[in-house]
């Protein structure tokens, strides 16, 4: 294929764009094409993330990231490298296949901690791979949903491609489905000495609501926690955007919206942040940050920086 070929251009190229996939041949809608591909599984060092990860062409996010040679949600990794710190904590809720938790390994060191969350069944198999081939003795990993009451419940996979799209919101249709457990996250975590500061991420497809609600006591503990925000999805579980913002508020956060700046970076764009008073319209990751914390600190000298 046209993209292999140009594959050793493109990972050495500048602020990555789908369209030059697609011109290549590898952009959304190639699915099927690639179910061909040899071999459709590919390896491969990413230089962001320190650590070699594996990755299925028939998804078009793996190609994205296989194609550049690198994962591409850039954004949250430019936080995780601004906030987290040597001997922190990292607890990520709807892992997937763990990105975004070999980073945060890296970044904590042996004296920090990464917790890994993830239900579906066939994707916790390939982040704990990922953790034994790139050596992770501080991060754990636990194949269970959180929500803010314990039970099983179906896990709706709304594209047999893609694993990220899997939720508990409940789908029309769905590709597949598989029976998971929930439980709620201040059980699992009672009792857990986190060292550092606790930086918090979900990414649930909509279930966040309902995360957030078993987290109230573990919350206390927490310095950050960055919330994939879906209004459209929140309010097909009885929340809005609003009553998760207003609560995380009343909890003691401040709500921030970080993005990258690229201008002449196109190799390193720079993190900037913008204080989010309400809710913004559409998908969005909010970083709720708790106030006058070290965290916070670090958010302000940013924002007085930019």
């Amino acid at each position: 294929m046209l993209c292999d070929l140009m594959r050793p251009i493109l990972v050495r190229s500048p602020r990555s764009s789908m369209k030059l996939l697609g011109w290549l041949g590898a952009g959304f809608g190639a699915d099927n094409k690639f179910r061909k591909a040899n071999p459709r599984y590919r390896a491969y060092w990413d230089r962001r993330l320190d650590a070699i990860v594996t990755t299925d062409l028939v998804s078009y996010s793996g190609r994205y990231s296989y194609y550049w040679g690198r994962f591409y949600d850039a954004t949250h990794q430019a936080v995780l490298r601004h906030f987290l710190k040597n001997g922190d904590t990292y607890i990520d809720i709807g892992a997937n296949f763990g990105y975004h938790s070999l980073l945060a390994s890296r970044l904590v060191g042996e004296k920090g901690l990464v917790l890994s969350f993830e239900p579906h069944p066939e994707t916790f198999k390939v982040m704990t791979a990922h953790m034994a081939m790139n050596r992770l003795f501080r991060c754990e990993a636990l194949n269970l949903a959180l929500g803010d009451k314990p039970g099983k419940a179906e896990l709706t996979q709304t594209d047999d491609t893609h694993t990220g799209t899997s939720t508990l919101r409940g789908v029309a249709r769905p590709a597949r489905t598989f029976t998971v457990e929930i439980v709620r996250g201040d059980e699992v975590l009672a009792g857990r000495d986190f060292p550092g500061d606790v930086f918090v991420k979900i990414d649930v497809e909509g279930f966040e609501f309902r995360v957030l609600g078993g987290l109230r006591r573990t919350l206390s503990r927490v310095s950050a926690v960055s919330v994939e925000v879906t209004p459209e999805w929140l309010a097909s579980q009885g929340a809005s955007a609003d009553q998760l913002y207003r609560g995380m508020i009343d909890l003691g956060f401040v709500p921030y919206i970080a993005r990258l700046q690229w201008k002449l970076k196109l190799f390193a764009p720079s993190l900037y942040l913008v204080r989010a008073g309400n809710p913004l319209a559409g998908q969005h990751d909010v970083l709720f940050i708790r106030a006058r914390s070290r965290l916070q600190d670090a958010a302000e000298a940013l924002l007085r920086a930019q």
